[in-house]
């Protein structure tokens, strides 16, 4: 094939949504150890997860983090007073209620019967009547039987895991009638300890692209209106040597390593022979991704700040 063939034959593909969505819902995710390892607790370690990140969310970085994502919107435009929003995966409430106070009404749909129940423990009494909750599966919901096609004047969906497809995508967007938000990650998870354990155990899980290209492309090959954001957030962490090789488990199995009771020795052998000190220092993160789709008003928007 000759060269000038050959970046056409690229450019096609660059340009071809069919090939972009049968690329994403080909995507594999799930991890060619899970034969080998040994029994997990899904169960306890979503309901540790749940917990804690619950409690991350409302302190005073977590706070601050979400106050940065909705300035990031507002500075798009956006004004919450008075907007209907529909929260997609909204865990317990870190985006639900800054949304409410800002004067939205939100029907926030989150599965979990667990993080429903921190939302309700966390919701101020003055926002009851600005917040419904929905605890379904979003991407279960018949759109068209809950009467939510263009119900909504904004669509909201923070790193939440149903929007790993197109179709997903498109319900989400199919109940806005203004704006959509989507975040994901804009690559791989980092976790440096994790790197430590892929050396220990010489394995090396095939890179798997975040979800945020995939996207963005076929945003754009639709033809969509969108201003996006990437930026890189790392966070340092400090754990005891007992707190780590308790989470091991957990860890490997996310981080798609073998979790069979010899890897698991060997990992935990290496934790114990290394950290002497009995702490464990690193760092984790990587890059996200956000989007907000304009749908009523496509043009660029002039933003004036005080």
């Amino acid at each position: 094939m000759s060269e000038e063939k050959h970046v056409l034959k690229h450019s096609e593909i660059l340009f071809d949504r069919s090939v972009w969505e049968e690329a994403w819902k080909n995507q594999s995710t799930a991890s060619k150890y899970n034969m080998k390892s040994t029994a997990f607790d899904a169960t306890g370690a979503f309901e540790r997860w749940a917990r804690e990140y619950h409690q991350q969310s409302f302190t005073d970085d977590g706070k601050k983090r979400s106050d940065r994502i909705t300035g990031w919107i507002e500075n798009q435009g956006v004004s919450f007073d008075g907007l209907s929003i529909l929260d997609i995966g909204a865990a317990s409430g870190i985006f639900t209620i800054p949304f409410a106070t800002k004067g939205a009404t939100v029907t926030a749909v989150e599965p979990s019967e667990l993080l429903v129940s921190l939302m309700k423990e966390t919701i101020p009494a003055s926002l009851t009547s600005s917040i419904d909750i929905v605890s379904e599966r979003f991407e279960d919901i018949s759109i068209q039987d809950k009467g939510w096609e263009k119900k909504y004047d904004f669509a909201f969906a923070s790193m939440c895991p149903a929007m790993s497809n197109w179709e997903t995508i498109e319900q989400a967007i199919s109940t806005a009638r203004k704006y959509v938000y989507i975040s994901t990650m804009a690559g791989p998870r980092e976790h440096t300890l994790i790197n430590e354990l892929k050396e220990v155990l010489g394995v090396y899980p095939s890179y798997n692209a975040g979800d945020m290209g995939y996207i963005q492309q076929l945003l754009y090959l639709k033809d969509y209106s969108y201003t996006t954001l990437i930026t890189k957030e790392t966070s340092y962490m400090q754990m005891s040597v007992e707190e780590v090789v308790d989470k091991l488990q957990e860890w490997l199995s996310t981080h798609e390593l073998p979790t069979d009771e010899g890897s698991l020795a060997l990992a935990e052998q290496y934790i114990r022979d290394t950290y002497k000190d009995g702490m464990v220092t690193f760092s984790r993160g990587g890059k996200f991704g956000k989007i907000l789709i304009q749908l009523e008003q496509q043009n660029m928007k002039v933003v004036r700040t005080k």
